[in-house]
């Protein structure tokens, strides 16, 4: 996984202001967590006519590892919350980038954590493998936008899934994951 720079950080709970990506690209937070760390990172309007919390973005575990998920324009702000069990203090670090900085997915990809793809081919079909756990399987367009669930199951899971062209592809998986483009 490519690094980028993390200026924000904290230790618990925390809200950090959204540096949404330029132009149409569409903007993931790529967090990293302590080693014995877990939390929830929510998306959050915080404007001065509206506060309301958002859907969750992404469940951090531990690891001590770098996990991304895409943030919606809506939300002005993410943010950490510690689960009601686990870690007291989780300690995070966390940075925006713009989609189209995200390596591009050719051949395969896989990984243990939540992660963001970035796929510009045509429609096309793709193995995805899950030996346990949960998986969610997510396209939006390029921009981020049109949320449409391609697979959701409980592992162990083989099989193919549809893609339905260009766009950007999360999965949301704690467990070792594969995907690979069928040729």
């Amino acid at each position: 996984m490519e690094k980028i720079r993390l200026p924000h950080s904290g230790r618990g709970n925390g809200t950090v202001p959204v540096s949404h990506a330029p132009n149409s690209a569409a903007t993931v937070v790529e967090i990293k967590s302590g080693i014995l760390s877990a939390f929830y990172v929510h998306g959050l309007i915080d404007t001065p006519d509206k506060l309301e919390q958002g859907q969750m973005l992404v469940t951090h575990n531990y690891g001590g590892h770098r996990t991304r998920a895409i943030v919606p324009r809506k939300y002005t702000h993410v943010t950490v919350k510690r689960p009601t069990h686990g870690s007291l203090f989780p300690r995070w670090k966390l940075g925006f980038r713009a989609s189209g900085s995200l390596p591009e997915l050719v051949k395969s990809a896989e990984g243990g954590h939540p992660n963001v793809l970035r796929y510009a081919g045509a429609r096309t079909t793709l193995k995805l493998e899950v030996l346990k756990g949960y998986v969610v399987l997510t396209h939006r367009s390029l921009r981020g936008e049109g949320a449409k669930e391609l697979h959701r199951s409980n592992g162990p899971f083989r099989g193919t899934v549809e893609l339905p062209g260009s766009g950007l592809i999360e999965v949301n998986c704690l467990v070792q994951w594969s995907v690979t483009l069928r040729q």
